[in-house]
């Protein structure tokens, strides 16, 4: 293959790396408005039903149902986030550079409470903002 054939080809494939994240940022706006949406619905179904006069058993189905819908909304953005992490490390080995920045700050692993973790169960010493 010549310079130029690996060339296009690297060129191709920062051009698709594009679009992959024009969809993955669309996708993972569209859960987050799911659970923010819902999460709405859930709060004015209480509300609604009290300024309605009506006893507290009424739609009490219907909001358990919308709220097993914002645990799913809430598994689906977890792994959406792995996902994301996974197409990440994929553009590390392809070495396709970054396109959008992300987070700059390491963040905690999961199971960490409290500072900011730097991997080595040590808090990590600069956020200077």
């Amino acid at each position: 293959m010549s310079f130029v054939e690996m060339r296009q080809k690297q060129i191709r494939r920062r051009a698709l790396a594009g679009e992959v994240v024009t969809h993955l940022s669309s996708f993972e706006r569209d859960l987050s408005r799911a659970l923010s949406s819902g999460s709405r619905l859930i709060g004015f179904l209480p509300e609604a039903r009290t300024e309605a006069h009506l006893s507290d058993l009424v739609g009490q189905e219907a909001i358990q149902q919308f709220l097993a819908s914002i645990s799913l909304i809430s598994r689906a953005m977890e792994q959406a986030a792995d996902g994301h992490r996974n197409l990440d490390g994929i553009r590390r080995d392809l070495r396709i550079p970054e396109s959008a920045g992300g987070d700059k700050i390491p963040l905690p692993r999961p199971g960490f409470h409290g500072g900011l973790d730097d991997g080595a169960g040590r808090i990590a010493d600069a956020i200077a903002c």
